[in-house]
């Protein structure tokens, strides 16, 4: 299963809430909230997912390889 795309979630289920549907459609997949508090939590949760790093990646910097022919 590919990795979801957060920018994404987050927009239906702001739009899922924005409108009342506690039905949210996204990539394919369909999910029933049970109310508001439900579809707050996991907007919670897929902004903070958005905005970690995946573990074993840099969060930054830069590697320079250089070629020494002697």
């Amino acid at each position: 299963m590919p990795a979801p795309d957060f920018a994404t979630e987050i927009a239906e289920l702001e739009r899922g809430l924005g409108s009342g549907v506690a039905r949210i459609e996204s990539e394919g997949e369909s999910v029933t909230y049970r109310g508001v508090t439900d579809i707050t939590a996991a907007l919670g949760y897929f902004r903070q997912r958005a905005t970690e790093v995946a573990p074993g990646y840099a969060r930054s910097g830069t590697t320079l390889a250089a070629y020494d022919p002697d």
